[in-house]
């Protein structure tokens, strides 16, 4: 886990060899600028908070950016095992990111329950995924995404599992179509 505070870092483990150092030269280049753009689409839809959770944080870029007085991010890299529970109270955060994780995912209905149950009524949930059709181009750099992508998804396919729990207030595409951000919210009861 990681845990920033407004007054700086609580906890910073994150390892030297990340999911971007991990790949060859091109495949660097390439997840450094993805990982910027889902990270500025994203931001079209945050608002400073009290807390903040990113699930599938990597190294805390988008903790790092983030106006919150709590930040805390998982991933697996730091030896987070998100799967479709979180450890964390009923209605706890103000906002919750999912940044190209979702695809990655064996079971996106239960967590997707999940953060519906820790985020405060009100709340938002943002994720980003890329689309089918962005299948060819990740693989000129991901050698090994079959091993890594579950599945993707659509709009529709997002509503279905936000069910009444999340409504979708906004969508978009990026990245010449390639990419989606969704922004969802938890409705006040």
């Amino acid at each position: 886990m990681l845990r920033l505070t407004s007054d700086g870092p609580v906890e910073t483990a994150v390892p030297d060899r990340g999911y971007i150092a991990a790949r060859g030269v091109i495949g660097r280049q390439i997840l450094r600028l993805t990982r910027h753009l889902r990270t500025v689409n994203a931001e079209r839809y945050l608002r400073p908070v009290e807390r903040h959770l990113d699930i599938g944080c990597g190294d805390g870029y988008l903790l790092r950016r983030v106006r919150a007085a709590e930040r805390i991010g998982l991933d697996r890299l730091l030896g987070d095992e998100v799967t479709d529970r979180l450890e964390f109270p009923d209605n706890h955060f103000d906002q919750v990111t999912m940044l190209a994780v979702i695809e990655h995912l064996t079971r996106p209905d239960a967590l997707m329950a999940e953060i519906a149950r820790v985020l405060k009524p009100g709340g938002r949930l943002v994720l980003t995924t890329p689309r089918r059709e962005a299948d060819a181009l990740i693989r000129l750099y991901v050698r090994d995404i079959d091993s890594e992508h579950e599945r993707y998804f659509t709009r529709e396919d997002i509503e279905r599992m936000a069910g009444e729990r999340l409504r979708l207030i906004a969508h978009h595409s990026f990245v010449f179509g390639l990419n989606q951000c969704f922004c969802l919210t938890k409705p006040e009861p």
